[in-house]
């Protein structure tokens, strides 16, 4: 899955309170020296979703040597930042996984890796590459977007005026179309770029002749 950095909508500069996700699951393979080492990304809205995946993978895989796993999850103060190496030496198995999705600014994401060991040892430098080089090979399978944080307005239109409305909407940045619904009127379920609401409704309202606050 491609990563969408390039694509100025992906931008975080017009919305400050967006953030870098996974845009989905990811999986990749790594063998150095006989070990085999399986990594998975996965997108997660909490710490005990974060761990269920991570017991899944002990429990499925009961032969490994290793399951460890870097996490990053909520935001600001409220963030989770965690490792574990599962008995690896100090910070060459989950902490290089930590620091993969602390250095790329990816949010509410985790990723683990299982280990199962070939019978030579790879030292502290050689156990922090090849857990990082599985990490990354499984971020890069998983991709990334930039989330925008939405607030839900619904919006009612008169038929006459449901053209103009729908031109302005797909000319502002930050604002979709979620749903509509025709009865009287068109009802527009709109979702909006939360660091955007006060300035998009009030540029709604104007056009309708209306209080922003009868839509908020």
């Amino acid at each position: 899955m491609s990563d969408d950095s390039n694509n100025p909508e992906a931008s975080t500069d017009a919305d400050p309170e967006a953030y870098r996700v996974l845009a989905g699951s990811g999986r990749a393979e790594t063998k150095v020296q006989g070990s085999r080492f399986l990594a998975f990304a996965e997108p997660v809205e909490s710490e005990e979703e974060a761990e269920l995946f991570v017991e899944g993978a002990r429990s499925e895989h009961y032969d490994a040597r290793h399951v460890c796993y870097g996490l990053r999850v909520g935001l600001g103060a409220a963030r989770i930042d965690r490792s574990n190496d599962d008995g690896e030496p100090p910070r060459t198995g989950g902490f290089p996984l930590w620091q993969i999705l602390s250095g790329e600014e990816i949010e509410n994401a985790l990723i683990y890796v299982v280990r199962y060991f070939g019978g030579t040892k790879l030292g502290m430098g050689g156990l922090t590459r090849a857990y990082r080089e599985a990490g990354r090979k499984a971020l890069a399978d998983a991709g990334t977007r930039i989330h925008h944080p939405e607030t839900t307005l619904t919006l009612t239109v008169p038929y006459s005026r449901f053209d103009e409305i729908q031109h302005i909407i797909d000319n502002l940045e930050g604002v979709r179309i979620k749903d509509r619904q025709f009865t009287a009127h068109i009802e527009l379920s709109l979702a909006i770029w939360t660091s955007k609401t006060t300035k998009i409704s009030a540029r709604l309202a104007n056009f309708l002749g209306c209080d922003p606050d009868e839509f908020l």
